[in-house]
């Protein structure tokens, strides 16, 4: 019998993710590794956190750099494309947890704000590793996977996704129900980023370490120091989404320094933080204005990303809009769960070609005027069979190929909307829709009414 297995994938600025699954929906295995690739003289390709030597060039931060003509320059002088890096690391976890499956069904994971040309050179890339087959998706459309997957499924309405990660923030507005999609403009800010409030962690605890003491920053040492310091303030934020308090080691910064470490309090954090995250809120309100809502048409708030885990994100998005807040058990592996479930929806749905006759009847001929689509069929009020988790998945792999375009704030510029395509092809199952609620009425592809145009949310279609 060939062993088969459903692989999820996020490839992110600071941590790339794979989660496997058996076809039978067991979770076999997650891989997590710092987004940092070493570069080997003899041209191949690792993460760095797994290598035991150095005997290369260390690369990293390329996430943000797909689509960028420029390419990255490497310590050695070397240059790289950057959806080159970003493939190849997608590779090496496809390589890591493939194991001794003889065929995968693999789902990864791309920005929501990325315009349509990001994705198809990224989709290019992905070709160039050997990885033609793989189907990307919107990350915030795989967290949402994973939170049905935990919680049970959702009724038709909207949510907004909150991911916070290293490199910054996204806002997304999801349609729930059988008709899941993107609803409106995915919002990026790189201003509200893990990695910000890293560095503001760090100056805090300098300020209360060295006092008056004068530092060189540009003695090697004293460099090296404070990477790793940073390191430590970065594991210190974590703490804090956990406990009360914790302390960070300050380390050999100066020959005079007489404090050994600082103790942070997750008050202090909390007041070091507040200000960019009460500026997010705004982020919040202009994504569900972009996707034709108001706050009251939202059910709750998603959080996902490593900061999707910080207790005063979900304190000022409770007190300023009155939405339920909720998380899924991981929020920082979210998405590549969701994308492995997607995985094992997608092959659900995958009948072989030579299972299905070929019939060539051939049709009246008809003038261009008179066709017309047939009316869709009247949408199950609920199916929690597995028929519905294989239409799920469909609709969701569809759905990614019309995902909506974005709009960049804090510095990232996005070209116009645009509606990028998967790299894999999906049998068509009766009953299964895009989940866009974008397209309008008549567009080429959208089918109108007659299609079955999903409405807005909470609005069934009508029964035909």
């Amino acid at each position: 019998m060939t062993e088969r297995l459903a692989l999820g994938l996020t490839v992110g600025a600071a941590n790339s993710v794979a989660a496997a699954a058996e076809t039978d929906g067991a979770h076999a295995t997650v891989a997590t590794h710092r987004s940092a690739l070493l570069l080997d003289a003899d041209g191949s390709v690792r993460f760095a956190d797994t290598a035991r030597h150095t005997n290369g060039v260390v690369i990293d931060d390329y996430l943000s750099r797909v689509g960028d003509p420029v390419d990255l320059l490497a310590a050695d002088g070397s240059t790289h494309d950057a959806a080159d890096l970003v493939a190849a690391a997608t590779h090496a976890l496809v390589t890591e947890l493939s194991g001794s499956a003889t065929e995968s069904t693999i789902v990864a994971c791309y920005p929501a704000w990325w315009p349509e040309q990001t994705v198809e050179t990224m989709r290019a890339a992905l070709t160039r590793v050997g990885l033609p087959e793989v189907t990307v998706v919107p990350e915030p459309l795989a967290a949402l996977r994973r939170y049905e997957m935990e919680n049970g499924l959702l009724d038709d309405g909207a949510l907004v996704v909150y991911d916070l990660g290293a490199s910054g923030l996204t806002v997304t507005v999801l349609r729930t129900g059988e008709q899941a999609g993107l609803l409106g403009t995915a919002l990026h800010s790189t201003a509200v980023a893990g990695a910000e409030f890293d560095l503001l962690t760090m100056r805090y605890v300098l300020a209360n370490a060295i006092e008056d003491i004068d530092i060189d920053p540009f003695d090697p040492a004293v460099e090296a120091e404070l990477s790793r310091l940073r390191t430590r303030c970065a594991t210190a934020k974590e703490e804090l989404s956990r406990s009360t308090a914790t302390v960070v080691p300050v380390g050999m910064l100066h020959p005079d320094l007489r404090t050994e470490q600082v103790r942070l309090t997750r008050g202090e954090l909390e007041d070091l933080l507040r200000p960019a995250l009460l500026d997010s809120m705004d982020l919040i309100r202009d994504a569900v204005r972009r996707a034709g809502l108001g706050t009251g048409d939202i059910s709750r708030v998603l959080l996902t990303g490593g900061g999707g885990a910080i207790p005063l994100v979900a304190e000022l998005v409770s007190t300023e809009f009155g939405l339920a807040v909720t998380a899924c058990a991981d929020p920082a592996t979210a998405a590549a769960h969701g994308a492995a479930e997607i995985a094992l929806d997608v092959a659900a749905v995958s009948v072989p070609t030579e299972a299905i006759p070929a019939v060539v009847v051939a049709p009246p001929p008809v003038a261009a005027a008179e066709i017309a689509l047939p009316p869709a069929e009247p949408a199950p009020t609920r199916m929690f069979t597995a028929k519905r988790a294989a239409l799920v998945g469909a609709a969701a792999v569809a759905m990614a190929a019309l995902a909506t375009g974005t709009l960049a704030i804090g510095g990232v510029t996005s070209p116009p909307p645009s509606r990028p395509t998967t790299s894999t092809t999906v049998p068509a199952v009766e009953g299964a829709s895009t989940g866009q609620g974008a397209a309008p009425a008549g567009a080429p592809g959208s089918g109108g009414a007659a299609a079955g145009q999903p409405g807005p949310p909470g609005v069934r279609p009508p029964a035909r």
